[in-house]
């Protein structure tokens, strides 16, 4: 999986680094569906990464920007395998197979980020209320009603240990699936006639608008 230079042209984009090119063709249908949802995993597995690294570099940062970091990166990890109606999800167990050690970190941040960070429901987040009692010569009886509110901190090294681990590993997954799904890309479009690719639409790119923010993204 490569990394090239885009620019803006007045046609559009144009991707830099192959000089004989005469345009880039769009490619439909199951796989190139697949492969550009393995794109956008490895976007995601790389912004946590990247998160994880900020943490790491400036470790005087204010504690909200090292929550702020650290929800990000369980986050964007956890979202690679979550459900979703526009790309297929990553399988914990096909990504981890042979590492018996894998699955317990994983469940650990799937309920992480869909019990706490995301949905407050388990005891990593509690509230108490309370009542500020006065002496009993003192009127009121009742000084105060408060709230303690108290939040399990999991930005600990075993945790930081553990989530770059499993990103690493699920990018380097998603890399070599990618990969190979591009060679037998590759493959049958070199068995197609030129004159039939060189007919073939444009790759277009559709500036999303404000109401696009409600709509599922449609699939290739």
């Amino acid at each position: 999986m490569e990394h090239f230079e885009i620019t803006k042209t007045p046609e559009g984009f144009h991707i830099e680094g192959f000089p004989d090119a005469v345009k880039v063709i769009r490619i439909d249908g199951r796989k190139a569906r697949k492969l550009a949802d393995l794109a956008l995993h490895k976007a995601d597995l790389n912004f946590a990464l990247e998160c994880l690294e900020e943490i790491n570099r400036a470790p005087e940062q204010p504690h909200v920007l090292r929550q702020a970091l650290w929800r990000a990166a369980v986050v964007h990890f956890i979202k690679c395998f979550g459900a979703s109606k526009a790309r297929f999800s990553l399988d914990a167990r096909t990504v981890y197979k042979g590492d018996a050690g894998a699955m317990e970190p994983y469940w650990y941040f799937d309920s992480l980020r869909n019990k706490h960070l995301v949905h407050d429901e388990n005891s990593y987040a509690q509230c108490l209320p309370g009542a500020v009692l006065n002496r009993k010569d003192i009127g009121p009886k009742i000084a105060k009603i408060v709230c303690v509110s108290v939040a399990g901190d999991t930005l600990e090294q075993a945790n930081y240990n553990n989530l770059h681990l499993l990103t690493c590993r699920a990018r380097e997954w998603v890399v070599a699936q990618f990969d190979a799904l591009c060679n037998v890309l590759t493959s049958e479009l070199e068995s197609e006639p030129y004159e039939v690719l060189i007919e073939r639409q444009g790759m277009k790119y559709s500036v999303p608008g404000p109401d696009d923010v409600h709509r599922q993204r449609n699939a290739l």
